[in-house]
């Protein structure tokens, strides 16, 4: 099973036993059919330094771990995976890209969709991990309306708690205020079709969120079976494919509490090399999937 003693134990590390317990919840995530497919659709691209993957960290010690590992050490792409499922009627996204009016060469998802043979009005959920930029602002299309007319949409509490709190503007840094502003300007037009959710709870049937806070105050990863295997969509817990699993331990660049964050990472990297979970990063290269294994006391990304 997927939610089993660890799971009781992933979510006391991360929110001292609060939210997730080690209770099944009927239909859920290892009981779901092998028919549910999983996609992910790009929604673009950018280059970032390679610095940006860890805060607070030597530069010169970024670069020798990136290039013992044969990978860039000036700066990286960084990509943007909208996982899609199909399961019977459910058409489920989980995030929506950045749409058009956050940097260029994000804002593809729609075109992603078209070429899987997927209609925005075929989509019946979209399930957010957090409500970063990238992850939240294709919800609107031109007109300001939803991008999914037809779709339910699942936001976690704490993080539309958190987005909307009296004191957002003074903990974010000032190149951070739009983050906010946009968050809190979407969040309100979807507000008549949007669910809020807790962790251990099942936001769509057989769809299971797990807290994994750190990244984001409210930030979710979510359990379930799809193609067959048990699945995590760690959303942005892991965001390089190869500092986020050698030194998880590092507080990433944008990470809003970075040590819970990193509390965060080390627990659902264990879980998943534990359990042989497939792991989808939404920044994770070439579609985001693979699983997690260990490498002495750290883990390593194998794509697949």
């Amino acid at each position: 099973m997927i939610l089993d003693r660890r799971g009781a134990v992933l979510g006391a590390t991360l929110l001292g036993g609060a939210l997730l317990s080690s209770r099944i919840l009927p239909g859920s995530a290892h009981a779901q059919p092998a028919s549910a497919r999983l996609t992910t659709i790009l929604d673009g691209g950018f280059s970032v330094a390679v610095t940006s993957a860890a805060a607070n960290r030597d530069p010169k010690q970024i670069r020798e771990l990136l290039q013992a590992a044969g990978h860039p050490t000036d700066s990286a792409s960084t990509v943007l995976n909208v996982s899609l499922v199909r399961r019977g009627s459910d058409v489920i996204l989980f995030d929506c890209g950045a749409g058009k009016n956050f940097v260029p060469g994000t804002g593809k998802l729609l075109d992603g969709l078209t070429a899987a043979g997927v209609d925005p009005d075929d989509v019946t959920h979209v399930v957010f991990t957090h409500a970063h930029p990238d992850h939240l602002w294709g919800a609107l299309d031109d007109f300001d309306t939803p991008a999914f007319p037809k779709a339910r949409y699942h936001v976690p509490a704490a993080e539309w708690d958190d987005w909307f709190a009296t004191d957002v503007y003074q903990r974010l840094p000032e190149d951070r205020h739009s983050f906010a502003a946009g968050a809190q300007r979407i969040l309100k037009v979807l507000e008549p079709v949007t669910k809020r959710f807790k962790p251990g709870s099942e936001p769509v049937p057989g769809v299971l969120a797990v807290a994994a806070p750190g990244h984001t105050a409210g930030h979710c990863a979510f359990e379930l079976m799809a193609d067959g295997s048990p699945t995590l969509i760690g959303g942005d817990a892991m965001t390089h494919p190869v500092i986020s699993f050698l030194r998880p331990d590092w507080p990433g660049g944008f990470d809003a509490d970075p040590a819970q964050a990193a509390i965060t990472r080390k627990a659902l990297l264990d879980r998943a090399a534990t359990d042989r979970l497939r792991l989808v990063g939404y920044h994770l290269p070439n579609g985001g999937a693979g699983y997690v294994e260990r490498t002495g006391a750290a883990y390593r990304f194998v794509q697949g």
